[in-house]
């Protein structure tokens, strides 16, 4: 066990944040920690992080390791991408630099002399260190999470003063994956990662030696990365033995069961109470009476349900239906800049959308995702090509950044300025909707969080009623319930939606095609995002493959020829344990498979028990699988 909180709370103030928290860390446990904005989530891994409590105890394993990403994460000021990195395996470089040392010391003795042989031994001492240490593989560490993190191509000098704020971020993270602490604390770790790094991340964490504690509004990485989710709700927390889609069950079960509990409990009162109060009166009657008051107050009082609060409503109604081909886009050239400086970041794309379709469209950062919308939507011009809206389509606009809303006016009144047909009650029943109640109408735009100006731009579209939908992130910055919220009301949306996102758990629900945004073409995907990530793996294989066949093809003048009949047998042993080893790997992915439909199985999923067992199965599983996937890279 790594940490035990027994009967953990916390305040600021007058106000209670949370209270009464009895759980524990174990080994290798993969947690998910998740409610609403302001339940106090970084504040409990604040609190797990520092081993301090001001209300009940917080225990932790003697020595242990503990990593902490915070949002807002530092780096030394100076410092260069390399000299952070070292620092991070501090004491493996500590060693190494010792060794140097003592044997330079060595080589200037006596090698017959006492004193030789006592640098000798330190020296020895010293190795072994290092390579308990595994101060042998430090460097391949080092490069191969920076590699994942997309620092490949950076210069190892660059100060990091000068990188950008998700740069940092990233760097952060990339220390803490090489240091390898028992407890990896995790506070919003995806927000600057893209689909390829994500991936990247979510396998290393896969096999990952120590114990994982993350809060993410990423569900598609909870689901891959975590087996347990932790809930705050209530000023409590609840522990759920699954990761988030399992999770989501449970917890309606849960709350469904308790309800039930809660009825029958008070029924039974009723009915006891009732029986006393006709009887209570009579001579006769009034010993049994008082027998049902007995029973009443003997009653194991059942919890009283919570009613979590209600998500955002959200509806985006068109008014008029346009005619089939809404979109059609011949030859076009989308670019930036102007004169030297302009880059082409899309040529020659054709894109065709019919009514109804749902498409969404993905892309490296940088790809020009942003600027295909703007170019569509007419906010920036396009040189080459034709843009044809067909008739009666109604062009809405969710931008990503909130430069169209006026940073001085309050929620009511930028509403009310754009629609001044509404009366009050109407743009305030629509705000309350959207969880902007009471006083945060009247606030200025300019002091509002991230999420609420994105709901306030939500409500405008809402208020357009247009029939073709161009957003750009709209999750971003919304918390998982309002994220559902809006899943689901695009889910109905009547009319056509294209949409810019990297929202993966969104890109696996909601569009009936993905448009990829690559090296400056646009290719189009109808199976799904599941589908086109095994493709494009599948791809990528492909072209690892040749080029490692063109590799071993021998020059024109070349003749291929083996040097022993030993070399033979060692090819043939390793295409062997290559063709055994992607055998394991189709069999422990069918296994994963099929476990992870087990979760939802009705007998299963209302037993915590089972759900737990069955939950650390896939766990070992996908550990196993990761393990013959390295095994894998390391022959191809």
């Amino acid at each position: 066990m790594l940490v035990t909180l027994s009967d953990v709370g916390k305040s600021f103030g007058a106000e209670r944040i949370f209270e009464h928290i009895n759980v524990n860390i174990n080994d290798n446990d993969r947690i998910a920690l998740i409610g609403p904005n302001g339940a106090g989530k970084t504040t409990l891994l604040n609190l797990i992080a520092s081993g301090e409590a001001d209300e009940g105890e917080i225990g932790r394993r003697e020595g242990i390791r503990i990593g902490y990403l915070r949002q807002n994460g530092g780096l030394q000021s100076g410092a260069t991408i390399d000299e952070e990195m070292r620092r991070a395996l501090g004491e493996v470089f500590q060693t190494e630099q010792l060794m140097r040392e003592t044997g330079e010391k060595m080589a200037s003795v006596d090698s017959s002399g006492e004193q030789y042989k006592a640098l000798e031994d330190e020296y020895h001492r010293l190795e072994a260190k290092f390579a308990s240490l595994d101060g042998y593989g430090a460097d391949v560490r080092i490069n191969t999470v920076l590699n994942g993190m997309g620092f490949g191509s950076f210069d190892r000098n660059t100060i990091v003063d000068s990188m950008s704020g998700g740069e940092r971020t990233r760097l952060m993270l990339a220390k803490l994956l090489v240091e390898q602490p028992d407890l990896l604390i995790l506070d919003e770790a995806t927000n600057h990662l893209d689909f390829k790094m994500l991936a990247w991340l979510e396998d290393y964490l896969k096999s990952y030696k120590g114990a994982i504690l993350t809060v993410s509004h990423d569900r598609y990485f909870l689901d891959r990365v975590t087996s347990i989710t932790w809930e705050i709700e209530n000023l409590s927390l609840v522990r759920y033995p699954a990761p988030y889609s399992g999770y989501l069950k449970l917890r309606a079960d849960r709350l469904e069961r308790i309800e039930k509990e809660y009825e029958r409990y008070t029924m039974e009162v009723a009915r006891l109470q009732d029986y006393a109060d006709r009887n209570m009166a009579r001579a006769s009657t009034s010993q049994s009476a008082k027998s049902r008051l007995r029973m009443i107050e003997h009653l194991e009082v059942a919890e009283k349900p919570y009613l979590p609060p209600k998500p955002p409503k959200m509806q985006f109604e068109p008014k008029m239906r346009p005619v089939s081909d809404v979109l059609m886009v011949n030859g076009l050239e989308v670019a930036v800049g102007e004169g030297s400086s302009r880059k082409i970041l899309l040529e020659n794309a054709e894109i065709h959308v019919k009514r109804g379709e749902r498409v969404a469209i993905i892309g490296e950062n940088g790809a020009g995702k942003s600027t295909l919308l703007k170019t569509l939507s007419g906010k920036l011009m396009h040189r080459k090509g034709k843009i044809e809206w067909g008739r009666n389509v109604k062009v809405t606009s969710f931008e990503q950044d909130s430069s169209e809303l006026h940073s001085n006016k309050t929620a009511l009144m930028e509403l009310w300025d754009r629609f001044p047909q509404l009366n009050e009650h109407q743009l305030r029943t629509l705000l309350g909707n959207l969880q902007l109640t009471g006083e945060e109408a009247f606030k200025t735009i300019g002091v509002l969080s991230g999420g609420e100006r994105a709901r306030i731009k939500l409500g405008v579209l809402m208020l357009e009623h247009g029939n073709l939908m161009l957003m750009d992130e709209p999750t971003n910055h919304l918390d998982i319930p309002a994220k559902e919220a809006l899943e689901q009301a695009l889910m109905d949306f009547e009319g056509t939606l294209i949409i810019v996102s990297h929202d993966r758990y969104l890109l696996s629900r909601l569009p009936t095609r993905i448009i990829r945004m690559a090296d400056g073409q646009l290719e189009s995907f109808t199976d799904g995002f599941e589908a086109m990530t095994e493709q494009l793996n599948l791809r990528e294989l492909e072209k690892k493959n040749e080029s490692r066949k063109k590799a071993e093809q021998p020059g024109e003048q070349k003749q291929q020829y083996y040097r022993s009949k030993a070399q033979r047998s060692a090819e043939i042993a390793a295409a062997k344990k290559l063709e055994k080893l992607e055998k394991d790997i189709a069999e422990t992915e069918m296994l994963i498979e099929e476990k992870q439909n087990q979760l939802s199985m009705p007998e299963i999923s209302s037993d915590f028990e089972q759900l737990t067992a069955i939950s650390n199965e896939i766990v070992e599983l996908e550990e196993k699988l990761n393990e013959y996937y390295s095994q894998w890279d390391e022959m191809v």
